[in-house]
This record gives C-alpha cells, sequence and structure tokens, in this order.
C-alpha cells in the first residue's frame, strides 16, 4: 500500500528487473487499485522507460478506482500529480501486471474433444464458452524459471474440479495468477477467487521450471478450459517476451473485451464469495498451505 499526500509530484521509480520483468516481458496487463481514501484532484502516469510519447497518463476519479490497462511496452516509473491547491491525499491498495496464461496440461475444448494446450496448433478450431467455435492464431510458449520469479506472481492458481459449480471445471484447471476466469458476466482473475479451500495458489513448483502457454484466437474471447469459461491471449506482452516470440512478431495488438473485470479480492462480490464457498463445503474441502 502507498500513501500520497499534499499538493506535489511524487514518483514512484520501478528498478531496471521490475519494469521489464512485470511491467512489461512478461506483464499481461497492468492493474492500479486505488484505496478508499482520496481528497483533491490526481493524474497519474505511467513513464515509459525510453519513449514518453508512449507515457500513458489517467485521471484518478475516486476512492476504490480500477486503472487497468493493456500494453506491449516497459515502464520505468510512475508519477502521481495533485493539481489541486492545498492538502490532496490518497492510497493506492495494489499495483500490479499480470500475466494470462494455462499452465502445460490444460484441457482445452474443440470440436474433436479436449485437447492438452500445448498440442494445439494454428489454425486448429477450439470452442468458444458461447457455444461458437474460433480459431488458434498462435501459441505463446513461456517458460518460467522457479528460482528467479516471486512465487505470488508467478505460482499457478488451482480451481480444483467443482469449484466453480457443478461440474465447473470438470477436471483440476491451473491458470497464471492473473488470468482470468468468466462468472456471471464478469472476469475475476484468479488470484481474487483465492479461498484457501476449493481456489488455492500453489506453495511449490518443480525446481528445473514450468512452462506457460498464452491461445491467440487474434481476439479477447472466452474458451474453455477444463469446461471453465476462460480468458484467451490479451495481446498486452511484448512478443519478445516468448521462446516463439519471434513468430508474431508484427502482429496486431488484440484489445480487452468490453466485460468488467475484477483484479483484487476485496473487490468480489459477496454472493460469488459465498458461491464459491458453497462449492468449497459441498466439495469437502479444507483449507490448505499456499504460497505466502
Amino acid at each position: 500500500m502507498f500513501d500520497f499526500f499534499d499538493g506535489a509530484v511524487f514518483t514512484l521509480d520501478l528498478n531496471s528487473t521490475q519494469a521489464s520483468t512485470d511491467f512489461g516481458a512478461t506483464g499481461g496487463s497492468i492493474a492500479l487499485v486505488v484505496g478508499a481514501t482520496v481528497t483533491g484532484s490526481w493524474s497519474v502516469t505511467f513513464v515509459h522507460e525510453t519513449n514518453t510519447a508512449l507515457n500513458q497518463t489517467f485521471a484518478v476519479t475516486g476512492a476504490s478506482q480500477l486503472i487497468n490497462f493493456a500494453t506491449p511496452e516497459n515502464y520505468e516509473s510512475i508519477r502521481f500529480t495533485a493539481s489541486t491547491a492545498g492538502i490532496n491525499f490518497f492510497k493506492i491498495d495494489s499495483l500490479s501486471a499480470s500475466v494470462t496464461c494455462y499452465l502445460g496440461g490444460t484441457g482445452i475444448a474443440t470440436p474433436k474433444g479436449r485437447v492438452a494446450v500445448e498440442d494445439l496448433q494454428p489454425g486448429d478450431q477450439i470452442l468458444t464458452a458461447e457455444g461458437g467455435t474460433t480459431t488458434v492464431r498462435w501459441l505463446g510458449i513461456q517458460p518460467i524459471d522457479t528460482a528467479s520469479v516471486t512465487p505470488a506472481k508467478a505460482f499457478p492458481v488451482r480451481f480444483a474440479a467443482g469449484s466453480i459449480a457443478p461440474g465447473v471445471p470438470s477436471r483440476d484447471l491451473y491458470v497464471s495468477p492473473d488470468h482470468a476466469m468468466e462468472i456471471d458476466g464478469i472476469l475475476y482473475n484468479a488470484t481474487a477467487l483465492v479461498n484457501g479451500r476449493s481456489i488455492t495458489q500453489a506453495a511449490q513448483m518443480p525446481q528445473d521450471g514450468f512452462t506457460y502457454y498464452h491461445i491467440d484466437t487474434g481476439t479477447h474471447e472466452l474458451v474453455l478450459a477444463e469446461d471453465a469459461a476462460s480468458e484467451t491471449y490479451l495481446d498486452a506482452v511484448g512478443r519478445d517476451a516468448f521462446v516463439n516470440g519471434h513468430e508474431q512478431a508484427d502482429a496486431p495488438i488484440i484489445a480487452e473485451m468490453a466485460v468488467p473485470r475484477i483484479v483484487a479480492r476485496r473487490m468480489v462480490p459477496q454472493d460469488v464469495v459465498d458461491q464459491l464457498s458453497a462449492r468449497a463445503y459441498a466439495l469437502g474441502l479444507t483449507r490448505v498451505a499456499q504460497v505466502a
């Protein structure tokens, strides 16, 4: 949590590793959640590390605001500017960049049945959550070095079979921390739904690393991962972050679908919390150890 106050300019510097890893090379989207207290008028500028023309500026309009945007660029700092005289104050509850992808072995629904995500090929048809089909344009491959990442930002979140609804997902589903699942017309980042029982984040992963896969269909849409509605690749990452990124270096940018997204646990509606808790109870699942 960060506190900013008084009529001045404050800059939050991002070191070179953080700027390239969290806000560019492996980020999926950037989400800043304003806290419950806001006074005065503020703007927030994400400062590009080499080209100011690529800066992104947003107005802070009120408490509990979510500033969420997708970008393939890297940022070296975040500048907070008070535009009204006198004492100005607000808090930031969280600031994160997301990786949105599936762990190897995840079953994706296709017209021919379940196919492991890593076995998909460009041109393959897969099923959408709406009952139609879409075409795989590219499969991004992203190896993760277990020893060099922050577990809370990189280790997968597990949705136990039946944790969302009876039979949804149909098998245990593992996605990256900020990969979004759809529930009742709203996208929820996986970590926002963690309850320590039916939805948990891995505390350990193989020491020799693991691999995430991104399904690019040319648009941001919902497909079926282990029969649960789940987002495709959101084009907010520099393609050179992937071992096969050169294959799509000049691909058009993919815009985020016009669906509300919840990125923080405190923003999840109580009825959804209760629904997931009831599923955990029905499955007889108890609290397990998770990543700190």
